[in-house]
C-alpha cells in the first residue's frame, strides 16, 4: 500500500490517462504520477500537494507557481526520506528517480498549465 498522486488536466487523452498506470513506479513524475509507500515519513507528497490532502474528495487544483515555490523543500524531503526510512549514505543527487520524479511532475503541471490556461487537478490516492 502506499500514495498514489495523480494529475488531470483539460483536454487529456485516455493515452495521457493510461500512461500514469504504473504499477506503483517511483519514477513517473514526468507522465503526471507520483508515488511514496508507507514505510515512514517524511512524505514529499503530503508537502507538494498538500490541498489535496486536505480537501475532503482528495482532489484539488493547485497552481504551477505554487508547486514550483514548494519544489525545493519538496527535494529536501524526498532526500531526507531516503535517509530515514530507506538508510541511504552519503550526498543524493538531484537525478535519483526518487527525487527526480517530484522535478519532472512540477514541469509537467507546468507545461500543461501554460497550454490549457488553468491550474491541473491533483487527485491523492492514499
Amino acid at each position: 500500500m502506499g500514495i498514489d498522486i495523480y494529475v488531470e488536466w483539460k483536454g487529456q487523452t485516455e493515452e495521457e490517462k493510461e500512461a500514469q498506470i504504473t504499477g506503483c513506479s517511483i519514477k513517473h513524475g514526468h507522465v503526471g504520477y507520483l508515488r511514496e509507500s508507507y514505510h515512514g515519513e517524511p512524505y514529499a507528497t503530503h508537502y507538494l500537494v498538500a490541498e489535496a490532502f486536505d480537501s475532503d474528495d482528495a482532489q484539488a487544483q493547485i497552481p504551477a507557481s505554487v508547486l514550483r515555490k514548494r519544489l525545493p523543500k519538496t527535494i529536501q524531503l524526498a532526500k531526507e526520506r531516503l535517509r530515514t526510512v530507506y538508510s541511504r549514505q552519503g550526498p543524493i543527487a538531484d537525478d535519483e528517480p526518487a527525487v527526480k520524479s517530484f522535478t519532472d511532475f512540477v514541469e509537467l503541471c507546468e507545461r500543461i498549465e501554460a497550454e490549457t490556461g488553468e491550474p491541473v487537478t491533483i487527485i491523492a490516492s492514499y
